[in-house]
Formats: C-alpha cells, sequence, structure tokens
C-alpha cells in the first residue's frame, strides 16, 4: 500500500474525481429554507451525473493499470523478480492495481459528502438525519469504486497482454461504452451488461438488491485470475 500511495497518478485522479463531483453538484438548487436531507439528496444528484459515468474509464485506470507495461519495460522487473517470489509479485500487484482504481473515486466521494454535510446541512430545517438516504448513497459510492476497481483490473490484463501503453488505457474505455452501446440499441432488456445499472441498481436484483454485489465478487473474481493468470505467464519468459 505504501507504494500506491506514493504514486502521484492516484491523487491525480482523485483530484479529477472530486473536481467533476463539485462541477455536477447541483449548487442552484440552494433556496431557503432547505427541507431535510437536502445534502443527500444534492450529493445523490453529483453522484448519478453524466459526468461521473463518463469520468470512470478514465480516472480508474489511469493509477495503475499499465504498471506492469511500465515495469517490464524500464528493465525494473527483471531485477525485481530475482528479490520476490512469481506469486508474491502476483498477490502484490493485482492488489494495488484493484485498489488503484478503487479509491479515486471512494476518496473524492467520501470528501464530498462530508463537505456536502458541512456546508448544506447546517440550511436545512431541523429534523432527523435521513440515514437510511445516507446509507442509499454510501452503497451507490462503493458500486462506482468497486466498478472503478475492475476497470483497473481489466486495464491491467490488457496491459499485461498486449504489454503497450495504448491498449492498457484505451481498451477498458473502448469496452466500457461498447457494453453501452450494445445493451441501449440490441439489447435492451439485458441490464446486467449495462455499465450504468452496475452504478444505479434500479432493476431487480433480488431481494436487498443481493444480486448486483454477488455479481461484483464474481466479475472481480474472474478478472483478478485472468490477470493473475496473465502475469504469470508473462514472468515465466522473464
Amino acid at each position: 500500500m505504501k507504494e500506491l500511495l506514493k504514486e502521484k497518478a492516484l491523487w491525480i485522479s482523485t483530484v479529477i474525481c472530486f473536481a467533476a463531483l463539485l462541477a455536477a453538484f447541483p449548487f442552484y438548487q440552494i433556496e431557503l429554507p432547505l427541507g431535510t436531507g437536502s445534502f443527500v439528496k444534492m450529493y445523490n444528484v453529483a453522484l448519478d451525473s453524466q459526468i461521473v459515468l463518463f469520468l470512470l474509464p478514465i480516472a480508474s485506470v489511469l493509477p495503475m493499470g499499465a504498471i506492469y507495461v511500465k515495469e517490464s519495460s524500464s528493465g525494473f522487473l527483471r531485477l525485481y523478480i530475482t528479490r520476490i517470489s512469481f506469486m508474491e509479485y502476483i498477490r502484490k500487484k493485482l492488489l494495488q492495481i484493484y485498489v488503484s482504481g478503487f479509491l479515486p473515486f471512494f476518496l473524492a466521494g467520501g470528501a464530498t459528502l462530508l463537505l456536502s454535510f458541512l456546508l448544506i446541512y447546517p440550511m436545512e430545517l431541523q429534523g432527523e438525519m435521513p440515514w437510511e438516504e445516507v446509507w442509499k448513497s454510501c452503497r451507490f459510492l462503493l458500486r462506482v469504486s468497486l466498478t472503478g476497481g475492475i476497470l483497473a483490473q481489466i486495464a491491467g490484463i490488457f496491459a499485461a497482454f498486449f504489454r503497450n501503453y495504448y491498449m492498457a488505457y484505451g481498451l477498458p474505455f473502448v469496452c466500457y461504452y461498447m457494453l453501452t452501446i450494445l445493451k441501449e440499441r440490441y439489447f435492451t432488456d439485458m441490464y446486467a451488461m449495462y455499465p450504468a445499472e452496475w452504478l444505479k441498481c434500479e432493476q431487480d436484483w433480488g431481494v436487498d438488491s443481493l444480486g448486483i454485489w454477488v455479481f461484483f465478487a464474481f466479475f472481480s473474481a474472474a478478472a483478478l485470475l485472468l490477470h493473475g493468470l496473465l502475469l504469470y505467464n508473462r514472468l515465466r519468459e522473464i
């Protein structure tokens, strides 16, 4: 984790995500007196914006999506492997890449929610804290962050397969919008393939929307496994 936290690209992505959420925040809706729970409603508008949907496949892959290309092309990987086992390297990189895609939106989203509470909540009419809405927003943010982690892992897969920066950074974006186009134009009933639905969870995902979390767990495990196998084959070539 220390190595990840030293990555400038991680903090650049986080700042970009924070700026995007602020740009989408509906400040124009502030008209006193504000109703109870307005800070959560305004936060949800920002989180559910097209800016976030567009930025997700970009900001999530930027920090470490192409780390394999960087380390293998610089000669660092050959030296590093002499000091650490294959499996330890794979475990470390898989975790770093996933977390690097998860953190930018999680940190930026958490900071935006806190800022919304500090600035908007004092202007609301007195009433009970809308904990259910807050929890709903936190689940929304978690789904956004998990999608970021999966996209970062997909970037890592393309980096290991093609050993090319452009493929690592560009193909996750292409796949992300290809799924959107296919769902909207050809497979309108297949909401599980729609990235926007992963975030919003508006369709039927079972009791308490448990299915969406099973989906994330399965998708994450599949991406981690495939990436791990590709890295192992690449390391054997060194």
